[in-house]
């Protein structure tokens, strides 16, 4: 009777996550991300200062993500994520963008959105409640800086329309009681030019039977630099923020 008492209780404290390892997964995430840049553009051009800088500030962006993983060895999980990220604002440009020298009251817009793929595997760690997941990203920028002078005809357009592959490293730390703690990093870096993604959070998966739905809330950053070989203008600019968020998954 002890053991038949003593084996429901280990049962009933494991964690969902284990269950969820052996079974195929589906689930998708969707967040809302308040980021503000920082830094430049083109070689001096301050991204948020309203003094010879563009004076950018950020709308929301969203963050919407599917996933699929499965219990198949060696083949890897796969994650699709896409950003949306736009940010506009007015300045006093006094000096060269792209190839148009203003000299006055500009309005500018930068878009950063972009898409990731990511293949992953899960590390096989025999410690509970923690997971720990690396692979590839690859991320394709579809986005584009535009300046325009307020007071003459007098306008700049330069895409920043790429894709570079990245290493990938996620790590959860969870608890008996749902909460959880996230962290995610997505990084390059080659010839003068570099890419950092960071998520930092905290998480509680709520108790509800079938499915699984978590809440989350936490901090992201993305730092880029590149030449004008990789994009039409150099930039070295940082845009970070807090975000939130929900997402839903079920095994079959």
């Amino acid at each position: 009777m002890k053991k038949t008492a003593l084996a429901a209780f280990l049962v009933a404290m494991t964690p969902v996550a284990s269950h969820a390892d052996l079974l195929f997964t589906v689930g998708a995430k969707a967040s809302v991300w308040s980021p503000e840049p920082t830094g430049q553009l083109d070689d001096g051009v301050s991204v948020d200062g309203e003094v010879n800088g563009l004076g950018l500030e950020s709308d929301s962006g969203t963050q919407l993500t599917v996933f699929f993983e499965h219990p198949v060895p060696v083949v890897p999980n796969i994650r699709l994520r896409q950003t949306s990220l736009k940010m506009d604002g007015s300045g006093v440009l006094t000096q060269q963008f792209g190839d148009q020298t203003f000299g006055g009251p500009v309005d500018s817009e930068l878009d950063m959105s972009h898409t990731d793929f990511t293949a992953y595997w899960g590390a096989p760690l025999p410690v509970p409640y923690l997971d720990i997941n690396f692979g590839l990203t690859v991320r394709a920028f579809d986005g584009y800086a535009v300046v325009e002078s307020t007071v003459v005809d007098q306008r700049e357009e330069v895409e920043l329309d790429f894709a570079l592959p990245m290493g990938f490293l996620e790590a959860q730390v969870g608890t008996p009681f749902g909460l959880y703690a996230q962290a995610e990093i997505n990084y390059i870096a080659y010839d003068g030019n570099s890419l950092s993604d960071t998520m930092i959070g905290l998480g509680y998966d709520l108790p509800i039977p079938v499915v699984d739905v978590a809440l989350d809330l936490g901090h992201r950053s993305i730092s880029m630099k590149t030449n004008d070989d990789t994009t039409d203008i150099a930039t070295d600019f940082e845009v970070s923020g807090m975000y939130y968020g929900a997402s839903l998954a079920f095994g079959f």
